[in-house]
């Protein structure tokens, strides 16, 4: 077990309206919810507790109450109160720490026991230790019930070193300083905020909360403490690069499909190994395709990076959250130790994904519908537990979304072998059989109305799939003849492909290119500087013709923004452009000079329209 921090969101009547995975955890029991603060806390302090809520400053202090936990025990917690925004109202936070069990965390040092309930009652997982008799300046993280030195040297030799190697910026130098005198000057309390970079090796800027307390031991005098990233925390300088390096989806900050996949199996082998219990969990938004169609993707994409935003605060340093495609995530939860545990996460990313979207369509209602299942418990291997986690993924849809289901042999096992054994078992309307579906109504239309079906199938892929455009070059300076979306200038041809670059590129899938994020294209620099120069971030380009003669080219872009193609998406593209390719050449030709023909009506109608 590790170190948590409980938060409690309360109005202005002391009404519990939401909280974080550990609030949940810790107090939530099944059928009944906490709604007041007068159900948590112990009756004695009741009082007192109500008066430090309703009046505590802003960020800086904390005392010790007792509250009640779900087994109905009654347990020592710091407590800090900050003021917040919640569905953009003003909301009180609780934020808590149980004491108990604490030396348990620590089994390595002897003297860090001794201070560490001190550290504790600032709410956090990494502490800074200060010992006045030797000026000795630590960071210490508390991971997996030990301790682990960040770093351990002088303090004097710290600040130099901060100063020297440009860890915080020349703006807050002096403040900085002046934050040292006052930790080794040992003072009775210490909160201080400062803008560094000793986290992230100087790569970002960020804004740090230090907040400590002295404390005197067999004639020692320390000061500890706790770090942790102020809540208007900023990045002051781009983050950009950081994000190529640890393969980020740039849209929800959180990490792209190919990376999740193998911290997955990563800690899959790893959790075997140490005999721990993690779980991989699918999460789906509901009703997300409507926002795209009655607000436009601007708005959905929105919708995505609020969501993994949620997503990465409940998980946080336990576990990991990725982007598997469209407007599905996938999360690996750590240290799963028993059934409240993984019920308190999902519970508390069904409710604030709710109230957090509660009050923004007037008529669309942004909820989840999540599927998980445990290591070991519901299997040994990735392919095991993903695909019964998608099992319960599509149960919680069937069920009317807005729920999560984890796998239970006992209730779901029987079923979801007969879903694998006999596809008339269980039937899923999931977006990949729906998808596959309209593409044989498209490639059944595409022999009687082939204009049409190419017309719509487009319009529905690029709204669907979340495109910017989707266009079509053919003939010999592969000019554009069709387009739906984006019309840029910067696109009217698809001459690039005619490289020997180009071609080495087709050689891995024989007729397409598939590109997720830039990086993708390897060493086709010129390949990757046109798709660039294009605004063009994510891409399927299937060529007409043959490697040997390419006549043509349709493309599916994402601009502005990369994000993972899913598998589905990247299949229906291709199957696409292959019976399009498959068309007699008469009939291409003439879809050219159609478009042709209707883009030159269209220009003109436009005219008309202005001269009227």
């Amino acid at each position: 077990m590790a170190v948590s921090e409980k938060i409690i969101y309360i109005d202005e009547k002391l009404d519990i309206v939401d909280g974080n995975r550990d609030y949940y955890i810790y107090f939530e029991r099944i059928g009944h919810r906490f709604a007041h603060l007068d159900e948590i806390i112990h009756p004695d302090e009741r009082e007192g507790f109500l008066s430090f809520v309703k009046n505590a400053d802003k960020n800086s202090e904390m005392t010790a109450f007792k509250f009640r936990k779900n087994t109905d025990e009654y347990k020592l917690n710091i407590t800090r109160v900050t003021d917040e925004k919640l569905n953009g109202k003003s909301v009180r936070a609780l934020k808590l720490v149980e004491l108990a069990d604490i030396f348990s965390y620590i089994n390595d040092n002897e003297k860090l026991c001794k201070n560490i309930l001190d550290a504790l009652s600032l709410v956090g997982s990494t502490f800074f230790f200060y010992e006045k008799n030797t000026n000795e300046f630590s960071f210490v993280r508390i991971d997996n019930g030990k301790s682990v030195d960040i770093f351990r040297q002088d303090i004097d030799i710290w600040c130099t070193h901060m100063l020297n190697d440009k860890m915080l910026p020349d703006s807050q130098t002096e403040e900085f300083k002046a934050f040292v005198e006052n930790i080794k000057a040992c003072p009775s309390r210490i909160y201080s905020t400062l803008s560094c970079g000793f986290r992230t090796s100087g790569k970002i800027m960020e804004s740090l909360d230090f907040i400590g307390m002295r404390r005197e031991c067999d004639g020692d005098v320390f000061v500890n403490g706790m770090v942790c990233p102020s809540s208007n925390m900023k990045q002051s300088i781009s983050t950009s690069n950081l994000i190529d390096e640890l393969q980020i989806d740039t849209l929800t900050k959180t990490y792209n499909k190919k990376t999740i996949y193998e911290i997955a199996i990563k800690r899959l082998k790893e959790a075997a190994a140490k005999n721990e219990r993690i779980a991989l969990v699918i999460v789906d938004l509901d009703h997300f395709k409507p926002v795209n169609d009655a607000y436009g993707h601007l708005a959905g994409d929105k919708v995505l990076e609020q969501s993994g935003a949620i997503l990465n605060n409940i998980v946080g340093n336990k576990g990991f959250v990725g982007r598997y495609g469209g407007d599905e995530f996938f999360v690996v939860l750590n240290n799963v130790e028993n059934e409240l545990v993984l019920r308190g996460t999902l519970q508390a990313i069904l409710e604030t994904t709710r109230n957090n979207f509660e009050s923004t369509f007037d008529d669309i209602k942004i909820t989840t519908s999540i599927g998980a299942a445990v290591f070991p418990d519901n299997g040994a291997t990735y392919d095991e537990l993903f695909k019964k986690a998608d099992f319960c993924l599509y149960r919680a849809k069937d069920k009317g979304r807005n729920r999560y289901i984890f796998f239970r042999d006992d209730l779901h096992l029987s079923l979801y072998q007969k879903s694998v054994e006999d596809t008339a078992g269980v039937k899923y309307q999931g977006r990949e059989i729906l998808e596959l579906k309209y593409m044989a109504a498209f490639m059944q239309n595409l022999g009687q109305t082939p204009y049409k079906a190419i017309r719509d199938v487009l319009q529905h892929m690029k709204e669907t799939y979340n495109l910017s455009d989707v266009s079509i070059y053919y003939g010999e300076d592969l000019n554009r003849i069709y387009c739906v979306g984006e019309e840029s200038d910067l696109q009217e041809d698809a001459r690039y492909v005619l490289t020997d670059e180009f071609q080495k590129l087709l050689k891995a899938n024989g007729r397409f290119v598939r590109m997720d994020f830039p990086e993708d294209l390897g060493d086709a620099e010129q390949t990757r500087a046109e798709l660039l120069h294009r605004n063009v971030r994510s891409s399927i380009q299937y060529i007409l013709g043959s490697p040997d003669e390419i006549k043509g080219l349709v493309t599916f872009d994402r601009i502005g923004h990369s994000s993972q193609w899913a598998e589905y998406e990247v299949n229906c593209a291709v199957m696409f452009a292959a019976c399009f390719n498959l068309l007699p050449e008469s009939i291409k030709v003439d879809f050219a000079l159609y478009c042709k023909l209707k883009n030159m009506g269209d220009k003109n109608a436009s005219c008309s329209n202005k001269n009227g």
